[in-house]
């Protein structure tokens, strides 16, 4: 009985214990999977530039299966505004490096003139979240389309509404009275 404990044999139990614990940790911990944004309504707020002529503010609210309407005043600039009921345009701005808006309309309605100064991403490519636009002359109807793009990676200047994954589409009739 005695030869079975030998100090040899406690040791190689020893060490192979402690292989055996720590040879099936994992240093490396694994990056958390991100949830893409699961996006059900988007509001659209079209605010006329030249607040002094009287002209309303017109916003609507897309949602799945629905296509709101929006009502403009001919030949205004509008600044539109995009914004989310479950406040998702702060994650946006977050990952601006890997969202784009883009937007498609009759050029007779609505005329996409720009994005607003303050709503590019770290490397000068475009959100969208604010934009210019112009709409067009009285008696004009047609739809606009308002398309959010993931571009991970993806997003540079020949990015356009076919790269990416689609988080969100929203369509509202525009018309012009």
């Amino acid at each position: 009985m005695k030869k079975l404990f030998r100090p040899y044999l406690t040791i190689f139990l020893l060490g192979a214990l402690f292989i055996s614990t720590t040879s099936c940790s994992d240093d490396d911990d694994p990056e958390p999977i991100k949830e893409e944004e699961n996006i059900t309504s988007m509001t659209l707020t079209l605010e006329p530039v030249a607040t002094d002529k009287g002209i309303q503010t017109a916003t609507a609210t897309f949602t799945a299966g629905s296509t709101p309407t929006l009502s403009l005043v001919p030949n205004t600039q509008y600044t539109a505004t995009i914004t989310f009921n479950d406040k998702i345009e702060d994650e946006i701005r977050e990952e601006a490096v890997d969202h784009e808006f883009f937007f498609n309309a009759p050029e007779d309605v609505l005329v996409v003139q720009k994005v607003v100064p303050d709503d590019f991403d770290s490397n000068g490519r475009p959100v969208g979240l604010k934009t210019r636009m112009l709409s067009g002359n009285a008696g004009q109807t047609g739809t606009l389309k308002v398309t959010l793009k993931h571009q991970p990676g993806l997003k540079n200047a020949d990015s356009d509404v076919t790269v990416g994954e689609t988080d969100i589409e929203a369509s509202f009739t525009v018309n012009i009275q």
